[in-house]
């Protein structure tokens, strides 16, 4: 549609907003929109938190991973009340917590992964997201619903909290390397916790992404997305890594080397991506190709250990390198 602009007084021009756009969102005079401005366009937002969207989500006959994809998808997107509709007469579920890990990793080590009823594993699944609770619950379903309100500062934090978590998943995964603790599936639980703890933060800021319309988020939201998912695999990798370290029956401290560099790698995007600057832009490119001469080296081990650790961690570095190119997009 197409809008003429009115001089009202000496500077100021003005248009008028379109009638069933107004009265859809029931503005008045004297209520507040938000504009943005996104390049060369203006885009604006009428009462961008007041409306309340609510999803139905009915899992019969989903397996454990259908339903964590439907149900994060659905609070990714920043619903405030999810209903879960279920079979009442299925009377056990798999644990959602660690769905994978437990049906694969810790049942070759000898763990046998627990049943949950319906409510149990539901309240599960809720726990692991930030900002929402079970307020009500029947024979055939449960409802979720959000118990605060949104913001860019929490966004803020969410992101720098994403951050230090990862630097927390290098610092025990090459502690563990360094001493070289291996045999024990403690370790895979542990930092499989870790990397739980990530993809909350994670899954929260893709929620407020999608949620907040300012002009704060616009410009960036698309690279902003992709750099959440690019962490969240990252992240994983820290899993697969614990994984080997658990059945290890070998020395692999002489990898810690290379595990130090792909951290300092890292470190050195973290600082980029709140403080660009080109000096430092160039020095990491180099890293780049330091690390993946590096790897070249451990591709001819003959520690098989090793070898697939070091193989997690160039994933991680590919995946520091694309980050880094989103980063360097968001200059422009």
């Amino acid at each position: 549609m197409k809008r003429r602009i009115i001089k009202q007084g000496h500077k100021t021009l003005t248009m008028t907003l379109p009638s069933e756009w107004v009265q859809k969102l029931n503005l008045k005079q004297g209520d507040e929109v938000d504009v943005v401005e996104n390049q060369g366009s203006l885009i604006i937002n009428g009462k961008q938190n007041g409306e309340h969207k609510s999803a139905v989500i009915d899992i019969t006959g989903f397996s454990v991973p259908m339903i964590w994809r439907f149900f994060q998808s659905a609070y990714r997107e920043g619903y405030d009340e999810i209903k879960l509709v279920y079979d009442k007469n299925q009377k056990d579920y798999e644990g959602v917590y660690a769905y994978y890990t437990s049906q694969f990793e810790y049942r070759r080590m000898g763990e046998k992964p627990p049943k949950r009823a319906a409510l149990e594993m539901f309240q599960e699944l809720v726990n692991r997201f930030i900002g929402i609770e079970i307020i009500d619950s029947k024979e055939n379903y449960c409802i979720v619903r959000e118990m605060g309100e949104v913001s860019s500062k929490e966004f803020d934090n969410s992101l720098r909290r994403i951050f230090l978590l990862l630097l927390e998943l290098f610092e025990k995964i090459n502690g563990l390397i360094k001493n070289n603790e291996v045999g024990d599936i403690k370790i895979c639980k542990t930092i499989h916790q870790m990397d739980i703890n990530v993809d909350r933060f994670i899954d929260y800021c893709c929620r407020i992404n999608n949620r907040i319309n300012d002009s704060t988020f616009q410009k960036n939201k698309p690279s902003m997305f992709a750099t959440l998912f690019l962490l969240e695999l990252l992240g994983d990798e820290f899993k697969y890594i614990g994984a080997h370290l658990a059945k290890s029956k070998k020395n692999v401290n002489e990898i810690l080397p290379f595990a130090e560099r792909v951290k300092e790698h890292f470190e050195m995007y973290y600082r980029l991506f709140y403080k660009f600057d080109r000096k430092t832009a160039i020095e990491f490119g180099e890293n780049d190709f330091r690390i993946y001469n590096d790897h070249f080296k451990w591709k001819e081990s003959s520690n098989k250990d090793g070898q697939s650790i070091s193989r997690h961690l160039m994933q991680i570095s590919k995946f520091i390198f694309c980050l880094m190119e989103l980063r360097i997009e968001m200059e422009f």
